[in-house]
């Protein structure tokens, strides 16, 4: 059994809210998770009880993964080193971005974590510099989604532009709310994601303006639904989108000029490219990485 441990999971108030941490694990054998008993409670008392729901999982445990590396890799690295198997810290970006501001207690941990996991995943080449800085050297294994959720349709009559990045400085918020039609997400209306597929076709183009962006599942989600991205040239936007093939990677910030020229792109051809970032990739990928780590443990 591999026990995955997260704080970030859905919940009724933010139903989008680590929904690929749920995705990694949706049926997968021999899989079990421990995730907050509630997402109101303080910081101090939900750290402490992942460590204490998963000090008491029972069964045969081969591993632990931690999602984050700050906190939840803290407390994953003691739950691994007192049940005595290995660890894979998952760091999705937000927990290495600019560590060296950091305070320097949060600097130390978050070294302290990476350098002694036994395998340190994460999500984009971007992230993977951050985590180098550290003295440890990632692997890259991009999330996925799964792309039978997201049909291709035809595109509608009309330009509509959608944003799904909240009311956040760093997704872009002040750009979008100038040039989108809908805007939605945390802080304005939180999507679920069962919601998403049906807010892709009734828009031509998916904007995402972000100031920085560690990986960018929105852009796989639009691509995969035949939507052209318009997307800053930073982060994991640049792994994901292919300037003039599934979308328009802008870097000097002009969002309005990109949204007039965007193509007259064929919804099919772009869903194509979204085929390296299906669900089954991701969740085999993380199980080979599992398999290589528990083989070299035996």
């Amino acid at each position: 059994m591999i026990l995955v441990l997260t704080r970030i999971w859905p919940s009724a108030e933010r139903p989008s809210l680590g929904s690929f941490v749920r995705d990694r694990v949706r049926g997968v054998p021999g899989v079990r998770v421990v995730k907050p008993r509630s997402s109101r409670m303080p910081w101090p008392l939900l750290y402490t009880l992942l460590f204490v729901d998963a000090i008491r999982t029972r069964g045969p445990l081969k591993g632990v993964e931690a999602h984050m590396a700050i906190p939840t890799g803290l407390v994953g690295l003691a739950v691994a080193r007192l049940r005595g198997v290995p660890l894979i810290v998952y760091s999705h970006g937000r927990d290495v971005r600019d560590w060296r501001h950091k305070p320097a207690p949060i600097r130390w941990l978050t070294r302290l974590v990476l350098r002694r996991a036994d395998r340190v995943v994460t999500n984009s080449e971007d992230t993977a510099r951050h985590i180098r800085e550290m003295g440890v050297e990632p692997v890259i294994i991009p999330p996925g989604v799964d792309l039978g959720r997201f049909a291709v349709t035809p595109r509608p009559t009309m330009r509509r532009v959608l944003y799904l990045g909240g009311k956040n400085r760093r997704k872009g918020y002040e750009a979008a709310k100038r040039l989108a039609d809908t805007l939605v997400g945390p802080w304005l209306r939180d999507v679920h994601p069962d919601e998403v597929p049906e807010l892709m076709s009734q828009h031509d183009v998916v904007l995402m303006p972000s100031v920085a962006e560690p990986f960018g599942l929105v852009a796989v989600e639009a691509i995969a639904s035949g939507r052209w991205v318009v997307a800053s040239d930073v982060g994991g936007l640049r792994d994901i989108v292919i300037d003039g093939v599934n979308g328009t990677l802008v870097a000097d910030g002009d969002f309005a000029a990109a949204l007039a020229h965007v193509p007259d792109y064929d919804p099919a051809t772009v869903a194509a490219t979204a085929e390296r970032y299906s669900l089954e990739r991701w969740q085999a990928a993380m199980a080979d990485a599992w398999s290589a780590l528990i083989l070299a443990d035996e």
